[in-house]
């Protein structure tokens, strides 16, 4: 019963964070192009930080199989959010 919580807590987290920096990033097609403030580096900086410190209790709780998921998830979209940043929309 507690991997199936801790699976519903992470694939959450994951969900929720993919949906902050999609919108993020496509902003400039709602009518809402404020929205692109979800895409700065300090929301990309929020999330590395914040999946840090839940990898990090997960680890001292002892439930690592989770842990090497949210790490890879968090890398690559942190990644893909900082080369968008610095390179700009391809056009």
């Amino acid at each position: 019963m507690i991997g199936t919580d801790l699976s519903l807590v992470v694939h959450a987290w994951m969900v929720g964070w993919t949906a902050v920096l999609a919108v993020g990033h496509l902003a400039h097609l709602t009518p809402w192009p404020r929205l692109q403030a979800l895409r700065s580096e300090g929301v990309t900086k929020a999330l590395v930080m914040s999946t840090t410190a839940l990898v990090g209790g997960f680890t001292l709780a002892g439930v690592t199989q989770y842990c090497a998921l949210m790490a890879t998830w968090t890398v690559l979209f942190a990644s893909l959010s900082w080369l968008f940043h610095y390179f700009g929309p391809v056009e």
